[in-house]
């Protein structure tokens, strides 16, 4: 079953949350608040129009010799009741006549219920009918009809909470649409906030492994300057510990050459000298192992300089690419011949002149690796072939007749110390040459050769670029 590896918190998003969510705790305290204030405005409305019409139901009663009566024919109570949304109860009773007009045992509050004072009235919530009501009473006194006069009206909530919920609408979605757009320009500010992190990223991306040079600090903000001195730093030490490296191979290489160089002279002046014929295979095997070592160390030596800042970019100059190559080739003509191989040169265009950009003597060493692989592997009889072209783009192919490379192990023929099937050479060569390759911006390519059967080990160059007065030719 496959896996998926958890996906690493946004720091954007992080950013984001820290600033929502306070703003959204923000929006839940409002809107209860703005609940709380609807519900307050919604009641002081409608308890001044519940107060207006017990006031205006008093004014019904008169005072007779048999106390106090009211003149309100069924119609008249009908139209007081009448409401399109909420049901409207009242009702009128003396202290000793009991109900007078209207319905009976409208609520009582309780005990523990909420009386509000409104100008002399007593208002509270209460239950009537499976529904909740709000009661309004007026208390008139003994003096003015002869005994206590008690008027009710009751009158269901709906357009209470109708009034709340459009008084809350009318702040909540303001304040939605606010945070909305907030919560926008706040991502987009992150986002800009964050823009110079993105910017080092694709710096650091947008560089090879030979770039090594220190961020720049300009326009970057003081809160991210921390990380570019730690960037800066780190490239710095590892700068320094590639610069240390190379100084050890190079030293190296050059420590070896010295008496490799004695060994070498020794052994020919032995062999001019020598009669004992029994030491000559001994003497030819300890020179074909000086050589080895030689070539060894002049490959260290060119490994060296084609590592970043090796030799480096500073060595850099425009030349002819077509008299390099074919001055390489020449230098391998009586070796190959001794090998009964023929060496054969073509050029595309017929000897044109190839301007590129580079170091001729790394060029050179990559050349003569690709002639040395080609010759350690053949078995003789055959011949190598030296292209040389200059569309797409700068080319030079060694190709030979030999047994060639299965496709599936050329990548690894490209690492450093893999030597193929024969066991010789120091593996080295092909590496070398690669590494020579993207130093100059190109590549190697191992591929089938042209003839049908060998290899093409082929450097691909880039052209040099045009500067004024200056003529490219190729």
């Amino acid at each position: 079953m496959a896996t998926t590896e958890p996906r690493n918190p946004s720091l954007g998003g992080r950013l984001l949350a820290g600033l929502i969510g306070p703003l959204a705790v923000l929006f839940l305290i409002s809107g209860a608040t703005s609940y709380g204030l609807a519900q307050y405005f919604a009641d002081a409305v409608y308890d001044g129009w519940l107060f207006d019409s017990v006031s205006s139901l008093a004014l019904e009663i008169d005072r007779t010799a048999n106390g106090p009566v009211v003149d309100m024919p069924p119609q008249t109570q009908r139209l007081f009741e009448w409401d399109v949304t909420d049901n409207t109860y009242f009702n009128i009773s003396g202290a000793r006549r009991g109900l007078i007009v209207g319905r009976a045992n409208l609520p009582e509050p309780d005990d523990d219920t909420d009386v509000d004072e409104y100008q002399g009235a007593k208002l509270y919530n209460a239950r009537m009918d499976g529904q909740n009501v709000r009661v309004a009473v007026l208390e008139l006194p003994e003096t003015d009809y002869g005994e206590k006069v008690k008027v009710k009206v009751a009158e269901t909530t709906r357009k209470r909470r109708g009034l709340a919920q459009v008084i809350l609408l009318s702040t909540l979605i303001p304040q939605l649409v606010l945070i909305a757009v907030a919560a926008l320009a706040i991502r987009r500010g992150i986002r800009h906030g964050l823009h110079p992190l993105r910017l080092i990223a694709d710096r650091l991306e947008s560089r090879s492994h030979r770039q090594l040079a220190p961020l720049a600090d300009e326009g970057v903000p003081r809160e991210v300057q921390p990380l570019t001195r730690a960037l800066n730093e780190l490239l710095s030490r590892l700068e320094g510990a590639l610069a240390s490296q190379r100084r050890f191979i190079a030293e190296a290489a050059h420590q070896l050459r010295t008496p490799l160089t004695a060994i070498k002279l020794q052994a020919d002046e032995i062999r001019r000298e020598g009669e004992a014929t029994s030491l000559r295979p001994l003497l030819d095997a300890l020179r074909a192992s000086a050589d080895r070592a030689a070539r060894l160390s002049n490959q260290l030596l060119s490994l060296a300089r084609a590592e970043p800042d090796g030799a480096g970019l500073s060595a850099f100059r425009r030349f002819d690419l077509l008299r390099l190559v074919e001055e390489a080739g020449a230098e391998w003509v009586p070796r190959a011949v001794a090998r009964g191989l023929d060496i054969r040169f073509t050029s595309e265009p017929d000897r044109q002149p190839i301007w590129i950009d580079g170091d001729p003597d790394l060029l050179r060493e990559a050349i003569n690796n690709l002639f040395d692989n080609a010759l350690k592997y053949h078995p003789g009889k055959g011949a190598i072939h030296l292209r040389l072209a200059s569309t797409p783009t700068p080319s030079v192919a060694v190709e030979d007749d030999g047994p060639g490379i299965p496709p599936e192990l050329r990548a690894q023929m490209l690492r450093r110390f893999v030597r193929g099937n024969r066991g010789e050479g120091s593996g080295l060569g092909l590496p070398i040459a690669l590494e020579i390759a993207r130093l100059h911006g190109g590549d190697l390519l191992l591929e089938d050769a042209q003839s049908g059967s060998g290899l093409s080990a082929r450097l691909i160059l880039p052209l040099a670029v045009p500067v004024s007065g200056t003529v490219v030719a190729g």
